[in-house]
């Protein structure tokens, strides 16, 4: 069963130095926000945060400049956690020579540490599932998502360049407290040459893509959506046809104990099915998300299984579609986070279930 707060994660880390017999050293963004629920960065850029919080059998402490120490406290650690923090250290941005000081101070020389570089595996485990007390929240920033992506969309214009539609979606997404860590527009044949397109000067003509990976206080949703102005062409009709059936097909296949490698290996048959063989081979499928845009992704000889809580994000694409939404791995079945309900729709029959996936915007 899940655990419900931020309070047991903290049990969680408590048995893995048990576990591995040495204190361990959280430095890097991903662990920070799971553990805090709260925002570790200064640099999106960045994989290390900007404080390091260290677990022993019997204390922990964090360990912060004096830049970050006072925000970090007061505007990002949740309380459950602030209570079980039994010292804070602080050290002067000018002195970084003091941080390896009063890190040494807490653990016996000679001792073993650990960090959660080296136990990323042990770490993954821990976060990849969304505990209770963030489900709500998860699905708030799924919906928070979609709505920044489709206002966007709607808000796009003939003669716009990619990056004008990037700064837009990077707005709608500030604007719902979202950080768009992964930002990608591609107009006209862009769309059919790039399969991870970063913007460019290019104007818009006919039709765009825009994708967004966005995060609030560490979980991140993606989403991607597709806008074209006057009458859709038959061939991107066909495509997006195609493309949608098979991202219905990876949902409902997604399931519990199904390893990554058995998705791949069903992936590959769907796009057969659809009469693409060989598309799956200019992109990767997407897979496990979470506190980063991709943990995990779908690959042959990947032996990681699908969990309850986790969150997927699958992205099957043909040159010139693509079709991509987060969701919810449910016990019975899974659920879109990142849907409004307020785009363009299509229905897609698998087997008795009924998927519903978003449509292009005709405009």
């Amino acid at each position: 069963m899940n655990r419900g707060s931020a309070n047991d994660r903290l049990q969680k880390l408590r048995k893995l130095v048990m576990a591995e017999n040495s204190p361990i050293l959280l430095t890097q963004q991903k662990n920070i926000n799971w553990l805090f629920g709260g925002r570790s960065h200064i640099n999106l850029a960045s994989e290390p945060g900007c404080c390091n919080y260290l677990v022993t059998n019997d204390t922990c402490i964090l360990i912060v400049n004096n830049i970050e120490a006072k925000r970090l406290v007061e505007e990002e650690i949740q309380n459950d956690v602030w209570a079980e923090t039994d010292v804070v250290e602080v050290w002067d941005w000018f002195n970084p020579s003091d941080r390896a000081k009063l890190l040494q101070s807490h653990v016996a020389k000679g001792s073993p540490l650990k960090t959660d570089v080296e136990l990323e595996m042990q770490f993954l485990d821990l976060r990849s599932i969304v505990d209770e007390d963030r489900i709500e929240e998860v699905k708030q920033i799924g919906r928070r998502t979609a709505e920044a992506i489709e206002e966007a969309a709607r808000d796009s214009k003939c003669g716009d360049t990619e990056y004008t539609i990037a700064g837009r979606l990077a707005y709608r997404c500030y604007e719902r407290e979202l950080e768009p860590i992964v930002n990608l527009v591609a107009v006209d044949e862009r769309i059919y040459s790039r399969r991870h397109p970063l913007p460019t000067g290019k104007t818009l003509q006919s039709y765009a893509m825009l994708v967004v990976c966005a995060r609030r206080k560490g979980l991140i949703a993606s989403a991607t959506r597709l806008v074209h102005f006057g009458a859709i062409p038959d061939d991107i009709d066909r495509k997006f046809r195609a493309v949608v059936e098979i991202d219905a097909r990876m949902i409902d296949t997604t399931s519990e104990g199904k390893t990554l490698g058995d998705i791949f290996a069903e992936m590959k048959s769907f796009y057969r099915d659809a009469g693409y063989p060989d598309e799956f081979k200019q992109h990767h499928q997407g897979g496990l998300t979470g506190y980063t845009t991709r943990e995990k992704i779908s690959t042959p000889q990947e032996t990681m299984s699908v969990r309850k809580s986790q969150l997927y994000a699958w992205n099957p694409s043909i040159a010139g579609v693509k079709s991509e939404d987060t969701m919810l791995v449910g016990a019975e079945e899974n659920e879109i986070i990142t849907s409004t309900g307020f785009f363009p729709q299509v229905e897609i029959k698998v087997g008795q279930k009924t998927y519903v996936r978003p449509g292009i915007l005709q405009r």
